[in-house]
């Protein structure tokens, strides 16, 4: 296209003085970023072009910086339509689209609101843009949009979400689309660094650690910097070397490290990555995810530390085996992830250890993979409740529980002594009732009777009550809500 130019003549005191200004036709608007923030409270995804929006939404605690996934349009350009912005104010989340129909449908709908145009963009597939999706929870009631495909895929692993299409497209350069790696990683949650068990010094001077993975994993050092890469099966050998230093050998040639060593996946992806340790005093091996060796100043012993989403922390809960009815195997899951979250956030005691949360009775027990594929009604019970944990207001529900009740559950306050629990109040509980034993015989047996009560819970999950996993959460726990965190 020929420039069209046009003159702007300026007198002043100075002279004259021409300035060249480019016509309407030969305007050029660039696209300006979107900016992507995760509502925490509520669960959902704000879009927004606003500087001074994101200026307020970085010094608030109640957001989280997501980053640029797109550009848009601040300002209606050829052949750009508004993407409309409507608030769901039942569930306190935003709908987007490009379509006027629809905006139409929604706004008569009662229950929602208009609040204006996000941005502009394009409501059909032309060249140079992508596609940005929108998927729906049928569960939260709450619209997902990603311009990754792999991340739409994803999400739809869990059947709450449903497919609705494409939103509108929007310009490809600069934009996050999809990834042939993508893992799978966002709909399982956090990571979380969970304390196996411990050698002392001796032990590996004596025996080697050893470990394999079922596909090329590398070894790295303590400042996260790569040593070696070893074949899929291959095992690797440890020893304790003296003076904090650990000694590689067998699959790789002899390297001396100080602190630490870790495991990780070739291929960036952790998700499907399962170790094996061989342990011969124990028979649960096998671990998703990452593996550390770290030596620890405090207690001079050695640490065996598995890393791993939330979601598949819980897949490995050897709290239940998940025989009962699924729907007591939900209620278990769901306190398992809960307390895994609250500790992922909150907890200090294991800190300077290297971890988060300890495998044994004082935290939970988790026993990897090889539980998960013994008893795969706990996957399933966890793919159902996926993210799903227990809170109190905005803040995370600890959940209490015990075998057996003498016919009630126990307050906090009343056993403990504190009023840090409000949800767990004393409740009647003929379903967990043990007639057969005192309440003192209760209480010596470990029975502290506050929270839920396990046998109270696969009785309202069976055939004669027939409960679902949320009405037996909140009979135990009073008032809590289940909001899904990811």
């Amino acid at each position: 296209m020929k420039k069209i130019i046009t003159f702007l003549v300026l007198i002043n005191f100075l002279g004259v003085l021409f300035l060249p200004i480019a016509s309407a036709e030969e305007a050029v608007v660039n696209p300006s970023p979107v900016y992507v923030f995760w509502n925490k409270a509520d669960s959902y995804r704000y879009l927004t072009t606003s500087e001074s929006e994101r200026k307020n939404f970085l010094e608030s605690d109640r957001w989280k910086n997501e980053g640029v996934f797109w550009q848009a349009y601040s300002s209606k350009q050829n052949e750009s339509v508004p993407v409309y912005k409507i608030k769901d104010i039942t569930y306190k989340c935003y709908f987007y689209t490009a379509s006027e129909e629809t905006k139409n449908k929604f706004i008569e709908t009662p229950g929602w609101k208009f609040e204006g145009i996000a941005f502009y963009a394009s409501n059909k597939e032309q060249p140079n843009m992508i596609p940005v999706y929108v998927i729906r929870n049928s569960d939260t009631e709450k619209y997902f949009y990603t311009s990754t495909l792999g991340e739409k895929n994803c999400k739809l692993i869990d059947k709450s979400w449903r497919d609705y299409g494409i939103a509108f497209w929007v310009p490809e350069e600069n934009a996050n689309i999809s990834e042939d790696n993508y893992t799978c990683q966002t709909v399982l949650g956090p990571e979380i660094n969970v304390g196996l068990w411990s050698y002392n010094r001796s032990d590996l001077k004596e025996n080697s650690f050893k470990i394999y993975g079922n596909k090329a994993y590398v070894i790295k050092n303590k400042d996260g910097s790569k040593i070696a890469e070893v074949s899929a099966n291959n095992t690797t050998k440890v020893k304790y070397n003296g003076d904090k230093n650990f000694l590689i050998y067998d699959s790789i040639s002899k390297i001396e490290l100080n602190k630490e060593v870790s495991f990780e996946a070739k291929d960036g992806n952790n998700f499907n990555l399962i170790f094996n340790i061989s342990r011969p005093d124990s028979p649960y091996d096998k671990y998703r995810g990452k593996i550390k060796l770290k030596y620890n100043n405090i207690d001079e012993n050695i640490w065996v530390i598995n890393t791993l989403p939330i979601e598949q922390y819980t897949w490995g809960m050897g709290e239940t085996t998940g025989t009962g009815p699924l729907e007591h195997t939900k209620v278990m899951t769901v306190i398992f992830r809960t307390y895994g979250y609250w500790y992922k956030k909150y907890a200090t005691k294991y800190l300077k250890y290297g971890f988060t949360i300890k495998s044994d009775t004082s935290s939970q027990i988790y026993r990897g993979y090889e539980w998960e594929d013994k008893h795969p009604n706990i996957k399933e019970s966890a793919d159902q409740t996926r993210g799903i944990i227990a809170k109190y207001n905005d803040e995370i529900a600890l959940t209490p529980y015990s075998s057996w009740s003498d016919g009630k559950t126990r307050s906090f306050k009343e056993h403990w002594g504190s009023n840090d629990y409000p949800w767990c109040k004393s409740v009647k509980d003929p379903y967990g009732k043990n007639s057969s034993q005192s309440t003192k015989q209760l209480q010596n047996a470990g029975n502290h009777m506050v929270g839920l009560i396990a046998n109270g819970s696969l009785k309202l999950a069976g055939n004669e009550y027939k409960k679902k996993y949320d009405w037996i959460l909140k009979y135990y726990y009073s008032k809590i809500l289940l909001q899904k965190m990811y």
